[in-house]
């Protein structure tokens, strides 16, 4: 089995076991804390989130630093620890003040003691992004997502807590997943020379900006089809509709595992390594979810009802009309982190991103009111698949991969899937024979 797949599946079923233990620490939170609770927990860690995501430019642009462009790792990370200073400074003293300022808003000093040790903790995973390092990655996620329900659900159900005590858990946590990160930035700047830092600097802020836009674009690319149902059809309807979106974008799981075990390789080396690389990363994401999308479209919307009740009946037409749209950007992620880290072209993603919030928008503006809830996903998978196929062709034209390697799995692909198959079937044969003593 190739690096990339043990990393891959290493990556997968690590998110996997951490997206259970926090909807879990989601569902003992609303229970115990009621709505009040559950809804100022959401509030704050939502802050940080938003803010993390303004921030996400700055981990791109150390990889593409660090990785692409060989600069000393000393010397990025100094040229990083002048704009965090900055930055992480300036968003808690922001939050800081509105918290003096407004009473109602006394929660955000919870999200301001946070916010340096969850910003520190996003930048370095430029280093491990650019190592392949998913390990430490997912290391730091457990810490950070994890961990703090390990903490604070016993104390809950046992002995009774409140939402102190789960904020103070939360921030423990990010103050652990801060130290580990600062640990496995250390172990990669020692002994380093010193390099042209206010040089850094400034290609940091010219790339983190643009990589910083391109998420709150792609972020808005994901979300202005819900807007437009509330605005235009109501919350109601955008509470069945929520329901069939969360479900068809819980596919793109399965992929971003492959795109977080490549970004060292996609990032290192020729343009002709990396390129093989995102069409290898292309053919599998697109195989896993379309044959994911097969199963989902079939047991989906009886599933919904089954789980959610008959008035969400409406979400199954809409998760099937997003189906072809999902299956189409699964691929999107590695064809970005092609452009942005092996070309230094984050205008790209940008683009393809602007394309399809706008096409998104008028065409759910056009037939929402026509066709009902199922004109957002229909307008969704039309941009999904536009925004695809004009990365494609560009890709195709650039590196000269042929599109059959982007779609069509190999022999040396198939067999890889028979031998993760032949693993997977022995490993229960294998533990029943040791616990009958054979």
């Amino acid at each position: 089995m190739s690096d990339i797949a043990l990393k891959s599946l290493e990556t997968f079923f690590a998110r996997l076991a951490i997206q259970v233990i926090a909807v879990v620490g989601g569902i003992i939170i609303a229970r115990e804390l009621g709505a009040s609770g559950k809804g100022l927990f959401t509030y704050v860690v939502t802050v940080v989130g938003t803010i993390q995501m303004l921030w996400a430019g700055q981990s791109s642009a150390i990889v593409w630093q660090y990785a692409k462009r060989g600069h000393d790792a000393a010397a990025v990370f100094r040229a990083s620890m002048r704009i965090y200073a900055v930055g992480a400074g300036a968003a808690t003293a922001i939050l800081l003040g509105v918290a003096a300022a407004f009473p109602e808003q006394r929660i955000l000093y919870a999200a301001a003691a946070v916010l340096p040790f969850a910003l520190f903790a996003q930048s370095s995973t430029g280093f491990f992004l650019a190592d392949s390092d998913v390990r430490s990655l997912n290391v730091q996620q457990a810490l950070s997502a994890a961990a703090p329900v390990l903490v604070y659900v016993p104390l809950l159900l046992v002995a009774h807590a409140g939402l102190t005590t789960v904020l103070i858990a939360w921030a423990g946590a990010w103050i652990a997943a801060a130290a580990f990160s600062w640990l496995g930035v250390l172990a990669r700047t020692r002994g380093h020379a010193p390099g042209n830092e206010a040089g850094l600097v400034r290609m940091q802020l010219v790339y983190g900006s643009q990589m910083s836009l391109n998420s709150v674009v792609s972020y808005l690319n994901f979300r202005i089809d819900v807007f437009l149902v509330l605005f235009i059809l109501g919350q109601q309807a955008l509470g069945v509709y929520s329901v069939g979106i969360a479900l068809g974008e819980l596919l793109f799981n399965i992929t971003r595992p492959i795109v977080t075990s490549a970004m060292g390789r996609i990032a290192h080396g020729s343009e002709r390594e990396s390129a093989d690389v995102t069409a290898k990363c292309m053919r599998h994401s697109f195989a896993l979810v379309l044959v994911c999308s097969l199963v989902v479209y079939f047991a989906g919307p009886p599933l919904v009802v089954l789980v959610y009740g008959p008035q969400f009946a409406g979400a199954g037409a809409v998760l099937r009309y997003l189906l072809p749209g999902v299956i189409a950007y699964s691929t999107m992620p590695v064809l970005a982190a092609f452009y942005s880290q092996q070309l230094g072209n984050p205008r790209i993603p940008l683009y393809l991103s602007a394309t399809s919030m706008v096409l998104c928008a008028a065409i759910t503006a056009a037939i929402l009111n026509r066709v009902g809830i199922v004109g957002g996903a229909i307008a969704t998978s039309a941009s999904y698949l536009t925004a695809f196929l004009l990365a494609t062709w560009y890709f195709v034209r650039r590196t000269g991969v042929p599109p059959h390697r982007l779609f069509i799995l190999s022999s040396e692909d198939l067999h890889a899937y028979r031998r993760v198959a032949h693993v997977a079937l022995s490993w229960p044969v294998a533990l029943a024979a040791r616990l009958s003593g054979r």
